[in-house]
């Protein structure tokens, strides 16, 4: 039969065969159906509603009363639709027994489902009810009475300082009395807001409610009162002296004192100020001035402080910028790299460098700033000092060392390309009659002044403003005039002696048969030389021994116009001897 049943739930079609002992046989079919077995849902059982009271705030569920004909595999807790907005906490969720804790007053429903082996469900709900306990009236607080100088006409009403044993749901302010109407903001709130006071007393009161509708009150003067307000009084900080390199000062001006108590503080630059000079994140408007980056110069800045009732008070702080004493010491080296390619160890061996050059220690080089020249380039600053007791050496000489010295020396030998060696600050004088560009370092004359060329480009080559333009004027016209005058003398010379050249002639003059008032008014005022041969028959010659335009010259038809005997062709008639006065001209 067992064997047959194993069949059966194999194939549920079975043949049987029989068989007398003549040998004759006969068979029947049998049918065997076998039903699966009855698996009945299972019974959730979430315990019976409970009840507690405050300040007990916490409870175990407990779903182990649910059953199932095979077996239970899962429990699973929430909250009802109806208490899901609730503050609550739950653990144990997915086991019978489900703890709660953390619970307010109120009505709490929950959900237990189970679910058998079969995965079919079943749930139950559960209440849990959260009683309060013994209630007490909440306490209003309206705060401390308030006092207000006019024209203070607005003040806030703070009530949350109110309190109950289970929390307060209402509030409400309200105005008991007062000088006039006033207006309020929020007044079903615990702070409420209250505009339009004028001088007077004014009375407000608190309304508070709880849960269970007791409620208290609280009441809340505010008196507002005219009184004469002093005005603040402003203190700077007074006279500071910075000397530079140090750029950078705080001014402070928390001294400053009103009765009622500063609400605002401004400071500003007097126009007269250098405008080089940064306020740092906006401290201008701030108890402490605080300003970096001052150049050389006299800063004064204002301090206006107001209070409350906008009365207001000005104050003056001074800031006296001295130059760096070492100044006149201060070199500029001007490097072919990026500022923030030079790195610490560079400078170090820079400053070697730069002792070696100098003929100094390495101590004696102090480098003051480094800093970006332009995108490309960068500038080092720096003094020398040198000697017992240490001095600085001048600036001037010691550029002027460092170009003689570099001349020799590689191009690398300060590791980076030299742009420019200068002093740092512009140390010239000017001759009394300009200013020193600082930029360029060159002397900008004032009016009617100019440079002493020979000075700038034969000697020293230093830059001045020595000549004036008014005297070097006269003196141009002066040579100008004496160049003139001597060209024209030299022209004028020059054509005479020319036209002198071209009167050099020799004239003859007929001597014999003149009387002697005649021959003394031939011969020269100066004097003349004479040579004769003979009397009465040689030729006398005589030469001037003086230039003069005044040469008498006696011709041949005067002559003959004063002595008949003389002929045309120069002969003496009836014989008579003649003789010649020659001039050379």
């Amino acid at each position: 039969v067992a064997h047959a049943s194993n069949i059966m739930a194999s194939f549920p079609f079975c043949r049987l065969t029989t068989m007398d002992s003549d040998g004759a046989t006969n068979s029947t079919t049998a049918v065997v159906i076998v039903n699966s077995a009855v698996d009945s849902p299972p019974v959730a059982n979430a315990g019976p509603n409970q009840t507690i009271t405050l300040p007990q705030n916490s409870i175990t569920l407990n779903g182990n009363q649910s059953s199932d004909d095979h077996q239970i595999v899962h429990y699973e807790w929430s909250l009802g639709p109806s208490s899901e907005s609730k503050e609550v906490a739950m653990q144990g969720i997915q086991t019978p027994y489900l703890h709660l804790s953390a619970m307010q007053e109120g009505d709490y429903t929950f959900q237990l489902m189970v679910t058998d082996s079969s995965r079919q469900q079943s749930t139950a709900v559960v209440t849990v009810i959260v009683q309060p306990e013994n209630n007490r009236p909440p306490v209003a607080v309206a705060g401390p009475d308030k006092e207000l100088i006019f024209p203070v006409q607005s003040t806030t009403l703070d009530g949350s300082r109110s309190t109950d044993d289970h929390g307060i749901v209402s509030y409400h302010w309200e105005t008991i009395r007062g000088p006039s109407a006033v207006q309020m903001e929020d007044m079903d709130k615990a702070i409420a807001s209250v505009t339009g006071l004028r001088v007077g007393a004014y009375h407000f009161r608190l309304t508070v409610q709880d849960q269970q509708g007791l409620s208290s009150t609280s009441t809340l003067t505010v008196a507002v009162k005219k009184e004469n307000n002093s005005p603040p009084r402003a203190q700077a900080g007074g006279r500071h002296v910075l000397v530079l390199p140090n750029n950078s000062i705080t001014l402070d001006g928390s001294r400053s004192n009103d009765d009622q108590g500063i609400v605002s503080y401004l400071w500003t630059r007097d126009g007269q100020s250098p405008a080089a000079g940064d306020v740092i994140e906006g401290s201008d408007h701030s108890t402490a001035l605080q300003l970096t980056n001052l150049v050389e110069g006299i800063y004064t800045f204002r301090l206006k402080v107001t209070d409350g009732q906008g009365n207001s008070d000005t104050d003056t702080a001074t800031v006296e910028v001295q130059p760096d004493p070492r100044k006149s010491g201060l070199v500029e080296l001007i490097l072919q790299v990026e500022v923030g390619q030079l790195t610490e160890q560079q400078k170090d061996t820079l400053v070697r460098r730069l002792a070696v050059l100098l003929n100094v220690l390495d101590s004696d080089i102090k480098v003051q700033r480094i800093q970006a020249h332009s995108d490309l380039s960068t500038m080092i600053v720096f003094y020398v000092q040198s000697g017992k007791p240490l001095k600085v050496l001048n600036a001037a000489e010691v550029a002027q060392n460092l170009h003689m010295r570099l001349s020799n020396e590689k191009a690398d030998f300060l590791l980076f390309k030299v742009l420019r060696i200068d002093t740092a600050g512009c140390l010239l004088k000017c001759s009394g009659h300009g200013h020193c560009d600082p930029i360029t370092k060159r002397c900008v004359c004032s009016q009617l002044w100019m440079e002493n060329l020979i000075q700038r480009y034969i000697r020293d080559g230093e830059s001045n403003c020595e000549w004036s333009i008014f005297y070097v004027a006269m003196l141009a016209f002066t040579l100008t005039g004496l160049t003139g005058g001597l060209t024209w003398l030299c022209i004028c010379c020059c054509k005479r002696q020319k036209r002198t050249k071209i009167r050099k002639k020799t004239k003859y003059t007929i001597l014999d048969n003149m009387d002697e008032q005649e021959r003394m008014e031939l011969r020269p005022k100066y004097g003349i030389k004479h040579r004769s041969t003979e009397h009465n028959s040689s030729l006398m010659v005589s030469e001037s021994e003086f230039d003069s335009d005044q040469d008498t010259i006696f011709s041949r038809e005067k002559m003959e116009r004063g002595n008949p005997k003389v002929s045309m062709n120069g002969s003496v008639q009836n014989g008579a001897s003649f003789s010649y006065c020659a001039k050379d001209r």
